[in-house]
């Protein structure tokens, strides 16, 4: 009853401000809107919903200025975005349905920590089948595993671990992941505790999705406000306020955040002497092949030119051609393919 009246009351408030300004409007006759966030165009990303209002979307990089352009299939709109703002428009679909959308140049899902006396921010971090693992508590539990996953929006944990912590499970939400999107029991209060660090106020979706020696998930949220770097060789995270001396023999390379959390950067494949360009989200949870979208092979019409190996249900593995990531070449070893689907489902994230 509590939250159905939040709901209720922040449709109310977003429909007062939208009474008191008359806003930008954008014709369509598709649900479908395509959107081009900086140098990120995202053909496929984007679904207009009237039910929902406002229907918020998040800069890749909310703190770097930057122009969004949002694309139907009749008309465009273009927004110059500077971090703190916010911009609502209206997408009038088949000249009739009124879908309130706002876009938003902040931090969508940040959380932030505090240090204890003890608190380091160098965290240790252990390597198992390529994912990354440090250990840790929740509500002053005992130590648990958590897999740090950077392809993940949300934090998760793991049905089978509930036992080992004091949580309270006071709603239910859709949880989106490898499974598809279920409904699920939410905890909205949650204290982690990670080598001295603390963040308090996280929100938690149970799932069976993990591993039995995997307690919990959590993803770039923990950390968006900071410089981190992963350091494989010495196998520690050293979080910064400020961006450190990086050594002359580094590659810069740039990147995005999906939606304003997951880190997006660019690779190029080079196949048969033509190369394909696109932005690959950096999953740290997936596989340690890496996985080719159905999106870019059938955009780019190559699902047919890679070297197949064998099927694997929804997915196919391939030797990999030329790879090119930050001027380094990958030509060795095996990628996994999104098999092409026969029905396509638009989902918003």
């Amino acid at each position: 009853m509590k939250t159905s009246t939040v709901v209720m009351f922040c449709v109310f408030v977003f429909q007062n401000i939208c009474a008191q300004q008359k806003l930008p409007i954008i014709k369509a006759n598709s649900k479908n809107v395509k959107i081009l966030d900086g140098k990120n165009f995202k053909p496929n990303f984007w679904v207009v919903f009237p039910e929902t209002k406002p229907d918020i979307y998040y800069l890749d990089l909310p703190k770097k200025a930057q122009k969004i352009k949002f694309i139907t299939d009749i008309e465009e709109i273009t927004f110059d975005m500077k971090f703190g703002e916010t911009k609502d428009f209206i997408v009038l679909l088949n000249g009739k349905d009124s879908c309130y959308t706002r876009i938003s140049a902040n931090y969508p899902l940040l959380k932030t920590y505090k240090k204890n006396k003890k608190g380091n921010d160098t965290i240790p971090i252990t390597m198992k089948n390529n994912r990354i693992y440090f250990q840790g508590k929740i509500n002053g539990s005992e130590v648990l595993n958590f897999q740090f996953d950077l392809g993940a929006d949300a934090v998760n944990i793991n049905k089978k671990s509930v036992k080992k912590i004091n949580i309270d499970f006071d709603k239910k939400g859709n949880l989106i992941n490898s499974d598809g999107i279920n409904e699920t029991r939410v905890s909205s209060t949650n204290t982690f505790e990670i080598s001295g660090l603390t963040w308090s106020n996280i929100e938690m979706y149970e799932t069976k999705n993990m591993n039995n020696y995997e307690d919990a998930i959590i993803g770039n949220s923990f950390f968006l406000d900071k410089i981190y770097k992963i350091d494989y060789d010495k196998q520690i995270i050293v979080v910064y306020d400020e961006m450190p001396k990086i050594d002359a023999d580094f590659v810069k390379q740039d990147m995005l955040l999906d939606n304003g959390v997951r880190p997006v950067f660019e690779a190029m494949f080079d196949i048969d002497g033509k190369k394909y360009k696109d932005w690959f989200l950096f999953d740290t949870g997936n596989t340690g092949n890496g996985i080719v979208g159905n999106g870019f092979l059938t955009r780019n019409d190559l699902y047919d030119k890679f070297s197949n190996l064998v099927g694997l249900g929804s997915k196919k593995i391939a030797f990999i051609p030329k790879l090119i990531i930050a001027n380094q070449s990958i030509s060795d070893g095996v990628i996994i393919l999104e098999k092409t689907k026969q029905k396509r489902i638009a989902i918003q994230i």
